[in-house]
């Protein structure tokens, strides 16, 4: 399913609130050891694009001159439903650009998420030796050590995955763009993934700390 040799896509949705995690997340992408050729997409929706001016500036603190920033505008009110929208709807645009361009799979990898520098080869190793869609390493929740959590914060997923199935609408108000949404529409349509607890170790998911 994978080539041999890949192009991966790094991509994820970024927003201000989320700057005390920005800083030390792109210095951690500037430090993955990568076997394979790999760009990086941001996609912004806080208000304004002031904020990207400061992820550029992170962006040449560390030496990443391989990527691209994309603001949306989008209704900023941050009620569950409406991040959510804002999350699904930049995962659309990655989408879109994975697909669009000759790149073999999207390493979609949140921002507050921080991994070993080999955690992207170990993946890609995954899925070769699997041979499955999408691998999503998960870790423990942030706010209880023994609880796992089985988001897709870091995930590998194939070209040929994106190809069969997008973040979309159901209806006008009904959002069904979620994770598990995502992976409950590849498995019906006969596609696999897995998840794998542990493989990618440490994952250090940050979180505000309090003023």
């Amino acid at each position: 399913m994978i080539k041999s040799i890949m192009k991966i896509l790094i991509g994820t949705p970024i927003h201000q609130v989320k700057d005390y995690s920005m800083e030390k997340w792109l210095k951690n992408v500037a430090k993955l050891k990568l076997e394979y050729s790999a760009d990086l997409i941001l996609v912004d929706n806080s208000p304004g694009t002031e904020y990207m001016e400061t992820v550029k500036g992170y962006c040449t603190k560390y030496g990443i001159t391989n990527y691209k920033i994309v603001h949306i505008d989008f209704d900023q009110g941050m009620s569950v439903n409406t991040k959510d929208k804002r999350i699904e709807t930049a995962q659309k645009i990655i989408r879109e650009e994975v697909l669009s361009h000759d790149y073999d799979a999207w390493f979609s990898w949140e921002c507050d998420q921080i991994i070993p520098v080999d955690a992207l080869n170990k993946l890609v190793e995954l899925m070769n030796i699997y041979g499955v869609m999408m691998v999503a390493a998960n870790s423990w929740a942030r706010n209880n050590p023994a609880e796992f959590n089985p988001d897709m914060g870091v995930t590998l997923i194939a070209k040929e995955c994106l190809e069969k199935h997008g973040f979309l609408l159901k209806g006008d108000t009904d959002w069904q763009g979620n994770d598990r949404w995502f992976k409950e529409r590849v498995l019906k349509s006969g596609g696999n993934y897995i998840d794998v607890y542990g493989v990618i170790n440490p994952v250090y998911h940050l979180d505000k700390l309090p003023d």
